[in-house]
């Protein structure tokens, strides 16, 4: 399927995150009440963050949202303490990764996470992804993102932000140990990691400027 990618700059993008949140989460999953009422919650690192939106045929189809590490901190702070992984490195939190229902099982969301990944390396020079993820039914984190690397930080908890959801857990994912992972005979196999981390080299930022050494918040 071809899909194209853009950030969300102006307002004609933010409405589009809007419809998909609305689609998704009240009209669908019936999670949240009201799409645009969630200035205390979704949107208070709106100023930090960057959306990004996938198209399919000109329509918004799939987008996730890209939180770089800042002064303001992390949307995973009020769960669990990452005082100790912020120490000489550079995180990024993924969050609201979704797609329209009609779009789902044709690996959108997995080519918005890809684009996510390829865009914090470029931009921030990441060293950890973290996310804030629903369970599986054994109330652990689900096979698709340990077979790519993330680890949990926490014990499932309660997400009252949405209604009726199952538990949730923050996870973090060490870059360049799944990058390593995806270089041995073994990594290799995994068609997550290829797909994620099998050509990092050719996208990954080379150079970095002195605005981009500022040093990590915490």
């Amino acid at each position: 399927m071809d899909v194209t990618f853009k950030l969300a700059r102006t307002e004609a993008d933010v409405a589009d995150v809007l419809r998909l949140r609305d689609a998704v989460y009240v009209a669908d999953q019936g999670r949240l009440a009201d799409a645009a009422d969630t200035a205390a919650t979704f949107d208070r690192f709106d100023a930090h963050a960057e959306y990004i939106l996938g198209y399919v045929g000109g329509r918004a189809a799939g987008t996730v949202k890209v939180v770089p590490d800042s002064a303001a901190g992390l949307p995973c702070d009020d769960t669990v303490d990452i005082s100790a992984l912020r120490v000489g490195n550079r995180l990024v939190e993924f969050g609201h990764l979704m797609t329209l229902p009609s779009m789902r099982h044709r690996e959108i969301g997995m080519a918005l996470m890809r684009e996510a990944v390829i865009h914090s390396a470029r931009k921030h020079d990441m060293t950890h992804i973290l996310g804030d993820f629903f369970v599986d039914d054994s109330e652990g984190l689900r096979g698709f993102y340990k077979e790519i690397g993330f680890f949990a930080l926490h014990e499932p908890y309660e997400d009252t932000r949405f209604k009726g959801a199952p538990l949730s857990l923050v996870a973090a994912l060490d870059v360049t140990e799944a990058v390593s992972r995806a270089r041995t005979p073994e990594g290799r196999k995994s068609r997550l990691l290829q797909y994620f981390f099998g050509d990092y080299d050719t996208y990954a930022r080379k150079e970095v400027t002195d605005a981009d050494t500022a040093p990590a918040a915490g």
